[in-house]
């Protein structure tokens, strides 16, 4: 049986690709106790810790084939797209952000402990930007990793959803094919649910993106974002869906007028590949939290697959 370890796990994306590749996850950790409480609800057979990684001892923890690790990306991504945050998020940054991104050292803290044969870090591409990234990436080639690190768009896994995100490999003994897949695109339409929403009535603040849709019929994609353009939902995939509030809506021009909605947290769970089975805990705010946090299902099994082939194991039990 091979083995893992799920760090900032969250509500179990990584956890459900590994499960499909064939991984068995002894331990999920996480500090947020509704996050943990969803892994735990799908995954019972899982030992949970709701934890501050930055704060546990890793010989509490069991020693496994591989670490997957997730540490926070809050202080690394450009939330909507911005170039450059604000001075107040700068100033910010100095001690708050030093905090959340030292999370990432827990995966060095791990590997010390556990020497695990293989290791993989997702986070967003900014990431690499980290002043210590270098010192880090050096923390894993010093206990006697060698590292590949490359971006993978969850658009090119057969997820509804244009998502390109940073992963690291790293192994001990063992080198991994990590020779992409011919792309699988999926467009919006395959997640969305039939109803098409409420006619307009009254001004909108993507009124403009509204304006641009000239084929009756046809559900286009609008996006609370700035410079934004109307985009067909059977041609596109969603933009990245994010914690920080669903900015994803569809509007579809009729004889009668135009009917607008905005998507639900379950077409937006489709789009990072969880089932319609897969349960989430917590309010709306917190599911939709746990969604735009998440590691895309597809990817995860596609890396997952190419570890444990690396490995000398490759059973998959599929969706």
């Amino acid at each position: 049986m091979i083995t893992a370890t799920d760090l900032f796990c969250g509500a179990g994306g990584s956890s459900e690709g590994l499960r499909q590749a064939g991984w068995n996850v002894e331990i999920a950790a996480n500090h947020w106790d509704v996050a943990v409480a969803t892994h735990k609800l799908n995954h019972p057979d899982v030992e949970h810790r709701t934890k501050d990684l930055s704060e546990v001892d890793w010989r509490s923890f069991p020693s496994t084939d591989l670490l997957w690790a997730s540490p926070s990306c809050v202080w690394h991504a450009r939330s909507g797209g911005r170039k450059k945050p604000p001075a107040e998020i700068e100033k910010l940054r100095a001690d708050a952000g030093s905090i959340d991104r030292a999370t990432a050292f827990a995966v060095i803290e791990a590997a010390e402990v556990h020497k695990y044969p293989a290791i993989i870090v997702e986070n967003v591409e900014e990431f690499k930007a980290w002043t210590l990234y270098g010192w880090w990436l050096d923390g894993l080639r010093t206990l006697g990793y060698r590292t590949t690190e490359l971006v993978l768009n969850a658009a090119d896994f057969g997820h509804a959803q244009h998502r390109p995100r940073l992963f690291i490999v790293a192994t001990r003994d063992v080198t991994v094919d990590l020779t992409p897949p011919t792309p699988t695109l999926t467009p919006a339409s395959h997640i969305l649910d039939p109803h098409l929403g409420k006619l307009v009535t009254r001004r909108l603040y993507v009124s403009d993106q509204i304006e641009q849709i000239e084929q009756e019929g046809v559900t286009h994609l609008v996006t609370y974002r700035n410079n934004a353009k109307a985009r067909r939902a059977d041609m596109y995939p969603l933009a990245t869906i994010t914690a920080g509030g669903n900015h994803h809506a569809i509007a579809t021009r009729v004889d009668g007028g135009t009917y607008f909605r905005m998507l639900s947290n379950r077409e937006c769970a489709r789009a990072q590949g969880f089932s319609d089975s897969y349960q989430f805990t917590g309010k709306a705010a917190e599911v939709k939290r746990q969604i735009g946090n998440a590691v895309p299902v597809g990817v995860a099994r596609w890396l997952g697959t190419r570890v444990a082939a690396a490995l000398g194991h490759t059973e998959q039990i599929g969706a």
